[in-house]
This record gives C-alpha cells, sequence and structure tokens, in this order.
C-alpha cells in the first residue's frame, strides 16, 4: 500500500512538473488592435493566425494622411523559445502609399527574431526595430 501511494505521488510530481505545452498559448487567431511605431500608437485591423509550426498575418493600419492604408502580410513556419519567436518569412508583403521609393514591398523576407510576452488576452510582438504588434486572443 505505501509503495503504491509513493508511486502515485512521484507520479503526480512528474506530470505537474512537466513543461507545460506552450504552442497551445500561442496557437490561435489573433485580431490586430495596435501598431506601436517609433513609440506612436496605431489602429491597426486584421489577423494574426498562428498554428503549431506556422503563422499568417494580414493586417493593415495607417502611418501617413492619404487616402489608402498602410499594409503587411507575412507568412511561413516559425520558431519559439520562452520570450523570442523567429518568423521565417516565406511571404513578406509591406504596402506603404506615403513611401515614394518603395510604396510596395514583396519578397522572401529574412528571419525575423523578435520578443513576445503575453498580457491577458493580448499577445505582444516586439520586433527587432521595437516596434510593436498588439494582438488580441479570439475566443474560438
Amino acid at each position: 500500500m505505501l509503495r503504491q501511494f509513493v508511486v502515485a505521488v512521484a507520479l503526480g510530481l512528474c506530470i505537474a512538473a512537466r513543461p507545460v505545452d506552450q504552442d497551445q498559448t500561442l496557437v490561435g487567431a489573433w485580431k490586430a488592435v495596435t501598431y506601436e511605431v517609433n513609440g506612436v500608437d496605431h489602429p491597426m485591423q486584421g489577423l494574426f493566425i498562428f498554428t503549431k509550426s506556422y503563422y499568417s498575418a494580414n493586417v493593415r493600419f495607417k502611418l501617413g494622411n492619404g487616402p489608402m492604408d498602410d499594409a503587411n502580410g507575412n507568412a511561413g513556419p516559425y520558431t519559439r523559445t520562452a520570450d523570442r519567436v523567429v518568423f521565417k518569412q516565406w511571404v513578406q508583403v509591406h504596402v506603404r502609399p506615403g513611401d515614394s521609393a518603395q510604396p510596395i514591398l514583396s519578397r522572401e523576407g529574412p528571419d525575423e527574431a523578435s520578443e513576445y510576452r503575453f498580457d491577458g488576452d493580448h499577445l505582444i510582438l516586439i520586433f527587432p526595430s521595437k516596434n510593436r504588434y498588439i494582438l488580441e486572443r479570439i475566443a474560438e
């Protein structure tokens, strides 16, 4: 009886001590809320989706005063650690109507290692530029 109790306690401790599958907290659909550029918040609309290994982001926001919105579209695989996610960009499309030199960027982008953190039901992605996406989890 004591042996069964010890085995049960040891098994319980192993289960409790195992690492939580953090992908489950990132995986899902996220509504784009704010794009912080150089410390200035810009309302953002769109969708960011994480599967276990891939992501897709399609967002729009307003940086300039013209009639057209700015937009980003990115997709590809990603990897992550406790506080960093590395986006491999199979697709990188940026539309910048206010940029006369490069109004549209379309390419396979460089890998982008970004910090991230959770704040309640919000996911905050901090890019190498220090610009931030603030996303809100969408209930399934």
